[in-house]
């Protein structure tokens, strides 16, 4: 959204309403504030920053609330239910921190940190004896035998305890 500047100094969009999120000041510590109310402080370095992202955030959610419910009404639904909607689909787009599908990620990170097709990609995992169908079912969300943890961390180029943490869920996960 592009900004322009009231008389009182304050960030306005072009409709002359107020930014979701605003910096005013220029001391060393400067005040945030999250629609009109003072939510902290940042340094002006980051300040600018920080704000630019979580209007960006504010921006998203708002089109993504607006999608649900457009979606809701052509589907005759209740859009009493837009949030829970939202719900869904921020958790089924956040990166899996533990799990086979945090596997599969972390495989396809391998793949294009690699710069390997899928063929090339799929024969590379099989010479660490991961075999395409394995792989297949890795990439499909299935469960795997532990036999199959030591390829896979040689693949990934992690440890097998690192590995046994992602797969099973640990509080390290999370750091993937």
């Amino acid at each position: 959204m592009v900004k322009s500047e009231n008389i009182y100094g304050a960030a306005m969009s072009l409709r002359n309403e107020p930014l979701d999120w605003q910096v005013e000041s220029n001391d060393p510590y400067i005040p945030v504030y999250h629609q009109g109310d003072l939510v902290g402080f940042f340094k002006p370095d980051y300040a600018s920053e920080v704000i630019k992202f979580l209007n960006e955030q504010e921006v998203l959610k708002k089109a993504l609330k607006m999608a649900c419910t457009d979606l809701i009404k052509k589907m005759g639904g209740d859009t009493n239910k837009v949030n829970y909607l939202m719900g869904k689909y921020i958790i089924n787009s956040e990166r899996p921190k533990h799990g086979t599908r945090a596997i599969a990620i972390l495989l396809a990170d391998r793949q294009k940190e690699l710069d390997l097709s899928n063929q090339e990609f799929t024969k590379f995992c099989d010479s660490f004896k991961l075999s395409p169908t394995e792989l297949n079912n890795i990439y499909a969300g299935e469960g795997f035998d532990d036999s199959l943890l030591a390829p896979i961390s040689r693949i990934l180029g992690i440890t097998k305890e690192r590995l046994l943490e992602v797969r099973d869920g640990s509080e390290e996960s999370s750091n993937i």
